[in-house]
């Protein structure tokens, strides 16, 4: 959405017209929940305060320049929201011909904020604390499904082709498709994998590595906190980051390791036994990237911790670990980590990541 005071016509009109072949032009009306409103000139806060509360909308991003006292009404626009309790990020470019990397920004995490409100997810396994938390903080509408019931859906569902031609196994096929079925139309899936695979001796790692990189966000443990952090980096990169247990920590370097990286984030990859339970299958990758924003929700997800991670070594050199692993240079994790699971998102979007948390009004530490 672009404001422009009508002192300043022709200046507005290329203001516009940079957006819409930048970002794209929404629809009219069209606000979401967490809006990109470009002021284009000065005079246009009051214009920005109505659009946001007239649409009910939960928070704002913000873009100004440097020209025609635009960055001054985005600065006023986010005080005057914040009085109110609405939060509000603000972009900032030098001069408008030099906005479009930030314009692209700014919408990557006004998209982001906007899906992680009201998202609907699958939990596979039992209710949990977590997911009520979700259903309260985000208005996540999460609807849960047995593990028998999902059993039931593998039983009957036909064998992937898709994952039988990658993995050449029949039953992470079926796997692969019951879960494929129940993932469909939602913005998120979580399943409690270990019942799963203590019961049926087979685990569902291989389904999330294929379906993670074909689109699908889905996490594992049944940790929505987690998978909240997969659905961002999805938004902000197009991949759904890796989720990974803390193995060891000390000073600024730390081990991680997990055995279900989504495909589309590795170098290599080769299937091998999992971990705990010396069933088939866990997957060990090389990492793809040498830089990953590492983030970490708490178990009620009111706080987020966030890193640069340096990938020092990555593939399978820890014995007795999940099998894809890394060590990296990242901070001091054992003391400020607020749970097991971090997960790792391509590239360095500290920036994105804490606008995105401002948002949605979690509590931000950094490593």
């Amino acid at each position: 959405m672009v404001l422009a005071s009508p002192l300043h016509g022709s200046f507005a009109a290329e203001v516009s017209e940079l957006v819409k072949r930048t970002v794209g032009e929404a629809a009219p009306g069209a606000v979401g929940k967490v809006p990109l409103i470009v002021h284009a000139t000065g005079g246009t806060t009051w214009d920005a305060v109505e659009l946001v509360t007239q649409t009910g909308a939960k928070a704002a991003v913000l873009v100004g320049f440097g020209e025609h006292n635009s960055f001054a009404s985005a600065l006023h626009t986010r005080a005057e929201l914040e009085a109110m309790g609405i939060p509000a990020v603000v972009f900032h470019c030098p001069t408008y011909a030099q906005c479009e990397d930030t314009l692209k920004k700014a919408k990557r995490v006004a998209d982001a904020a906007s899906a992680l409100l009201g998202a609907k997810a699958l939990l596979i396994g039992r209710e949990t604390a977590q997911a009520a938390a979700a259903r309260q903080r985000f208005q996540w509408d999460v609807e849960v499904v047995s593990i028998e019931d999902f059993e039931k859906a593998v039983e009957a569902a036909p064998p992937d082709s898709a994952a039988l031609k990658t993995f050449d196994d029949e039953k992470v096929a079926k796997i692969t498709a019951a879960l494929r079925d129940l993932a469909a139309g939602r913005d998120l899936a979580a399943i409690q994998c270990f019942p799963y695979l203590m019961r049926n001796k087979v685990t569902p790692c291989l389904a999330l590595a294929l379906l993670n990189a074909e689109g699908y966000t889905v996490a594992c443990e049944g940790d929505l906190a987690a998978g909240f952090a997969m659905l961002m980096s999805r938004r902000l990169t197009g991949r759904p980051g890796w989720i990974a247990n803390v193995v060891y920590a000390k000073g600024r370097q730390a081990a991680f390791a997990h055995c279900t990286i989504s495909l589309d984030m590795v170098k290599s990859w080769r299937t091998m036994p999992h971990f705990e339970s010396g069933y088939p299958h866990g997957l060990s990758g090389e990492l793809a990237e040498d830089i990953y924003t590492a983030v970490s929700l708490s178990p009620r997800m009111d706080k987020i911790v966030i890193g640069v991670a340096k990938v020092l070594k990555s593939g399978n050199f820890i014995e007795r670990a999940c099998r894809t692993q890394a060590l990296v240079e990242i901070g001091d994790v054992a003391a400020k980590a607020p749970a097991n699971h971090h997960v790792f998102i391509p590239g360095d979007v500290t920036e994105e990541v804490k606008a995105v948390a401002k948002l949605l009004k979690l509590e931000i530490v950094e490593y």
